[in-house]
């Protein structure tokens, strides 16, 4: 039997922008940001686990300094953040910081976030993500530029995710799932593909424990 402390969202994680499910327009406008070699600051914002978070460490992932804002938010995290950005990355290339789920930031924190994202802009690039980006201040919105994940249920994709859903199955467990069982999970969970899969985990696990107790009855 498989260790079911493993996450199969964080083991299946995207790789490459390429590989996360996005929108075409999304995708598109993501590489041309990409491509531009960094010196725009970036607010990603939209429903929980459609690859904002994904996406950001992906843009840069040699040199990204992440910061975990629902449990590092206070001045105090700016305060460090500026002796970071201060500073040179090892190969002296643009770093990226990621400040995740910003909008969990105290009005301190982003008031002085301001002058921090002003000040050392010509080193390093900022991207904050969000669920709610309307808890984030006026002046601090301002100054990212914002980058809105927004999902249709299009036929694309829900193809895109119903594969993405059969290959992790097969892989896993060994044979192909029905394609009316997926779409089953992603009609649910839209567009949330963090929970389709920790779904998908959750029902092949309690399946396969099934099977163990009728074997040894």
């Amino acid at each position: 039997m498989r260790n079911i402390e493993k996450d199969w969202s964080q083991k299946y994680r995207p790789t490459s922008i390429e590989d996360v499910i996005l929108p075409e327009h999304l995708e598109e406008n993501l590489h041309q940001l990409v491509n531009s070699g960094g010196g725009m600051s970036l607010l990603f914002y939209g429903m929980p686990g459609c690859g904002k978070t994904t996406v950001a460490k992906l843009i840069n992932p040699e040199n990204t300094y992440f910061i975990n804002c629902t449990t590092d938010n206070s001045i105090e995290m700016v305060r460090q953040l500026q002796r970071v950005c201060s500073s040179l990355t090892l190969d002296g290339s643009r770093r990226l910081v990621l400040l995740d789920e910003a909008d969990y930031l105290s009005k301190d924190a982003q008031a002085a976030l301001r002058g921090v994202v002003e000040r050392f802009s010509s080193g390093n690039d900022f991207v904050m993500t969000a669920n709610e980006p309307e808890r984030l201040s006026a002046a601090i919105r301002s100054r990212f530029y914002p980058v809105h994940f927004d999902f249709l249920a299009t036929e694309e994709i829900k193809v895109d995710m119903t594969a993405r859903l059969w290959w992790i199955g097969l892989e896993e467990c060994g044979e192909a799932l029905p394609t009316v069982y997926l779409r089953g999970i992603i009609r649910e969970f839209f567009p949330d593909m963090r929970r389709m899969i920790k779904r998908l985990q959750y029902e092949i696990i309690k399946q396969e424990q099934s099977t163990e107790c009728a074997e040894n009855a």
